[in-house]
């Protein structure tokens, strides 16, 4: 059975998801009401985006704001050209970083009392996602026991803003979501827990050192 949906039952960054974890190959058609976008992978990975008036990442920027219309993909479609080389972590990051919209980011946190932690051992291709400095700020208090309050509190910015930007981290892949409780328990900090920090530290950082600057 062919992947394809209404882009009113499906987030275009989730079909992205599948298609990269199936390491596919072909071309996703999006129809919109008054455009017809097209996205090709390669791997999982896109390599090219077009829409009737524009192509590369200006293309995927403007299919992904699509809210109506209907999308199919298909494994035989081909291309020769290559107008983007991103991951799809990329790719759902730069769509999270438009999100203006508290109902949908509160699906995914649900509270500003929720606590996030960074992904160990995250997926193939985080290496190439660029942070932006509002995010680092943001992921430098990500420590598993902060919730979204508390880091918004830490770095002077706005509890809707750190949202916004937590949402996209952990839309991306790069956070997850460790407690939703309303009230937070103290997490004590065992020897075993400073030797593991004072470890990571000796590492270079853990996971930090992944990504890029932009």
């Amino acid at each position: 059975m062919a992947l394809q949906g209404n882009l009113e039952d499906f987030e275009l960054t989730d079909v992205f998801q599948l298609i990269q974890l199936g390491q596919k190959d072909g071309g996703l058609r999006i129809q919109s009401e008054d455009d017809v976008g097209i996205v090709y992978f390669k791997d999982g990975i896109v390599i090219h985006a077009k829409t009737n008036s524009i192509q590369g990442e200006t293309a995927i920027d403007t299919i992904l704001s699509w809210k109506k219309g209907r999308f199919v993909f298909n494994p035989n479609e081909e291309t020769l050209e290559r107008t983007v080389d991103l991951p799809i972590q990329q790719v759902i990051l730069e769509a999270a970083r438009r999100i203006d919209e508290m109902t949908k980011i509160q699906k995914l946190i649900p509270s500003f009392d929720v606590v996030v932690n960074i992904i160990e051992v995250p997926d193939a291709g985080v290496e190439k996602i660029h942070l932006k400095p509002e995010e680092w700020k943001i992921l430098s208090f990500v420590d598993g026991t902060r919730s979204v309050k508390e880091i918004a509190s830490k770095t002077s910015v706005s509890e809707f803003e750190t949202a916004r930007i937590l949402y996209g981290l952990i839309s991306s892949g790069l956070l997850k979501i460790v407690q939703k409780t309303e009230t937070l328990k103290p997490v004590e900090k065992t020897e075993e827990n400073k030797e593991e920090k004072n470890e990571n530290k000796k590492e270079g950082g853990g996971l930090f050192g992944l990504f890029k600057k932009k």
